[in-house]
């Protein structure tokens, strides 16, 4: 008895370290993939001018950030204006690349940087946004701190950075723009829909599993809930999914979406799965982010 109890036990502490302690590709294993997959050219981004920085979590690890574009914030009579871009599960600050291009190309500077527990920041355990969003307020303060209280800061995340991204907007009233990618509605939902879909495992796992994640890193599933925030904010929200993403499903954008009251817009990707929106169609991608901040920023 006292060994089924013991396995028992094991195996649900192994189901909350696909959360907490899930497993990654190296960086440079990243960096490659990424570049294979044509979302963007190496040699275009070792030629940039980059300044890379370190910042200290208030959570005790050391966050990687890099700033890509710092000479459009000294262009005369430009605005200045700054994406700070969140990348998702499992990944690193190379994935946000993609994205970079892009707000670079509008005179946008950007910040990027690995979020905890991924790429070069310190390890702690991954918290699906909860702890996060307050990474990511520790870059708006270095964005202020450096460039002054007249910026422009536009936030970017991808599925699980779009989670942060809307969360952070509970915490932080100095973002102008928010653009979700991918993200999802409610941890629990998605877990609920994950373990059914992929593992076939029964849904009453995860009120162990959760008792377990809490004792753990303190927090709760059901304590990340983007749209919680979504429906508090007034701040201009882009919703980016794929209409054939099975890992995140599409409704929880559209729903999220509905639950915005005003100073909103709904972008569906055709034949796009998770995480390949602007890869499959960069140019709309583009027209519609270019449309978005005209009308917000």
């Amino acid at each position: 008895m006292k060994i089924l109890a013991a396995f028992g036990l094991y195996f649900l502490w192994c189901l909350s370290n696909l959360i907490l302690k899930p497993k990654k590709l190296s960086c440079d294993e990243l960096y490659e993939r990424e570049v294979a997959k044509g979302k963007f050219d190496s040699n275009t981004y070792q030629s940039m001018k980059k300044v890379q920085f370190n910042l200290n979590s208030k959570y005790g690890y050391t966050l990687s950030c890099e700033l890509l574009g710092e000479d459009n914030l000294k262009k005369e009579n430009s605005k200045k204006n700054i994406a700070i871009l969140c990348h998702g599960f499992t990944c690193a600050k190379c994935v946000s690349l993609i994205y970079a291009r892009l707000f670079l190309e509008m005179d946008f500077a950007v910040v990027i940087y690995d979020q905890r527990n991924h790429g070069l920041s310190g390890k702690a355990h991954t918290t699906m946004g909860y702890y996060e969003r307050y990474d990511l307020k520790k870059v708006v303060d270095w964005c202020y701190r450096h460039y002054g209280n007249d910026i422009n800061i536009v936030t970017h995340g991808e599925s699980m950075g779009a989670a942060t991204v809307l969360m952070h907007l509970e915490i932080d009233k100095r973002v102008k723009c928010t653009i979700a990618d991918c993200g999802y509605s409610d941890l629990m939902e998605l877990l609920k829909y994950q373990l059914m879909s992929f593992y076939r495992l029964p849904q009453v796992l995860l009120i162990p599993v959760n008792i377990i994640t809490f004792l753990r890193a303190g927090f709760c599933y059901q304590d990340v809930s983007p749209i919680r925030a979504v429906r508090r904010t007034n701040v201009p929200i882009l919703f980016i999914h794929g209409k054939n993403d099975h890992y995140v499903p599409t409704k929880m954008s559209v729903n999220m979406y509905q639950a915005k009251k005003s100073s909103k817009e709904l972008y569906l990707v055709e034949n796009a799965g998770h995480g390949e929106n602007c890869l499959v169609n960069p140019e709309e991608y583009k027209k519609r982010l270019e449309r978005f901040l005209r009308a917000y920023l």
